[in-house]
């Protein structure tokens, strides 16, 4: 595929991009998977440069244990570390599980550089990210209200996180009908509602203006 990244410093840069988009902690497997279903990245470059970030302190290891979460300590062997406790460790539970996210020095990296990046790449990863992102998990706090308008409704749906706000949308329910299935679809479903405002406003589904 003719988008692949080849050279490491781009594909470093995608994959801080992408976590810090997505927002939250996931296990390797998971951002392996993420990483290459646009087929932007191959397997062995990605393995290769999401190592070197977790060396450099550009991502971080988060260890869960049941309801607890740490940091692995010094004396943890970083390849132990990177894919689960070994069955005879007796440091980890074998419950445990090994998550990752981007540091602060890795999104300073993320959002300095990725300019560098082709467009149709931001792009693509930023899709991807929409696919896996959970507003719950991010922490972003989700809202909305409504009030009379008329013979109508204004209904406004907001989502906001620590960076601020992520959406701020407000449109109108003719309908008392209508303004229940608003808030009740809203309310459920919040990222697909957030995915689908991203979607037509960027033109990927344009298919539903045609005659």
């Amino acid at each position: 595929m003719a988008s692949h990244l080849k050279d490491e410093n781009e594909i470093k840069i995608f994959i801080l991009y992408l976590l810090d988009k997505i927002g939250y902690p996931l296990d390797y497997p998971s951002i392996g998977s993420i990483m290459m279903q646009d087929g932007i990245v191959n397997f062995f470059d990605f393995a290769q440069c999401f190592f070197s970030l977790v060396d450099a302190g550009h991502i971080r290891e988060i260890i869960v244990d049941g309801d607890k979460e740490s940091e692995p300590s010094d004396s943890v062997d970083n390849e132990t570390s990177r894919y689960g406790a070994e069955e005879d460790d007796d440091e980890y539970e074998s419950s445990s599980t090994v998550l990752y996210e981007v540091t602060d020095t890795g999104r300073q990296v993320a959002r300095a550089l990725s300019d560098n990046l082709m467009v149709s790449v931001r792009e693509k990863s930023y899709r991807s990210a929409l696919r896996h992102l959970s507003f719950a998990k991010k922490g972003a706090w989700v809202d909305q209200t409504y009030k009379p308008d008329g013979d109508g409704y204004l209904v406004t749906c907001s989502i906001k996180d620590k960076t601020g706000t992520i959406m701020d949308l407000t449109v109108r329910a003719d309908s008392e009908y209508q303004l229940r299935k608003m808030m009740n679809n809203y309310s459920e479903h919040p990222e697909v509602v957030f995915r689908g405002v991203v979607a037509l406003l960027s033109g990927d589904v344009n298919y539903l203006f045609e005659q």
